[in-house]
């Protein structure tokens, strides 16, 4: 009866003992299909992710299954995302030999000013000023002038002749006199004003970049390929942060273009 008991109490210890699990995080497999030969990506063109444009920006990098998920694809093409990063700021496009092309959304717009986890490839454009207050309407004071016309000036003629002046000269042999009140009016309308000042600039980006200065040396240890335009790369620096792109002029050269504020 004894034995029994022991046995029964054994049983309830080992039944009441906590069940420790084992947890097994699994990497994330290797990209099987790559992005080499589609045409987007050899023309460098911009991608849609999670409703919004990125586009290729920085250095090629090597796949980590520890630190990068699948996020979603781009035209039967698997994309991923570094959950080490802010969400939705870098997208990853595999390539072969286990490569990835990082993918950059602008820092425009609801994230102007900002930099995510890094610093990013493209220029962050600024917040937009506070509009200035409306000015108050005042009376004016000259004629009104077409749009872009840098002045008008209406000059008057000699008082008008009219008919009735002429049948009262015929009848008393005199000269016709003017009648008050009738002026003809001519108006001449200068040239307009120029519609910009911009001087020499390029598009890129939905953006104007204005020239900024005669072309630099662009040597690996300062400068980074940020983006394309027009078949050719586009430099940024990779010591300052600015608003200033750097495209080729010629051999080792490039020229300075700034972003239009």
């Amino acid at each position: 009866m004894r034995r029994v008991s022991v046995s029964l109490l054994l049983t309830s210890i080992l039944m009441a003992a906590p069940v420790v699990a084992q947890i097994q995080i699994r990497p994330t497999d290797a990209p099987i299909v790559t992005a080499d030969n589609e045409s987007w990506y050899i023309n460098r063109e911009p991608i849609q992710f999670a409703g919004d444009l990125y586009y290729p920006a920085g250095a090629a990098v090597f796949f980590d299954g520890n630190t990068m998920v699948r996020s979603g694809h781009y035209n039967g093409v698997p994309l991923y995302t570094d959950t080490t990063l802010e969400p939705y700021s870098v997208v990853y496009v595999p390539l072969e030999r286990g490569v990835m092309q990082p993918y950059e959304r602008l820092r425009q717009g609801s994230l102007a000013g900002t930099t995510a986890s890094r610093a990013p490839s493209f220029p962050v454009k600024a917040t937009a000023s506070s509009a200035p207050l409306p000015q108050a309407a005042s009376s004016p004071t000259a004629p009104p002038q077409p749009i872009g016309a840098v002045s008008v000036y209406t000059p008057e003629r000699a008082p008008g002749i009219s008919g009735t002046s002429i049948a009262a000269a015929v009848e008393t042999g005199g000269v016709p006199a003017p009648e008050p009140g009738m002026q003809n009016r001519t108006t001449i309308v200068t040239i307009g004003r120029p519609t910009s000042n911009d001087g020499l600039w390029i598009p890129y980006l939905g953006e104007k970049w204005i020239s900024a200065g005669p072309a630099v040396p662009v040597t690996p240890e300062r400068f980074r390929v940020v983006g394309n335009y027009a078949g050719f790369p586009v430099f940024a620096r990779r010591d300052i942060s600015e608003q200033v792109i750097y495209v080729p002029t010629r051999a080792g050269l490039a020229a300075p273009y700034r972003l239009k504020q």
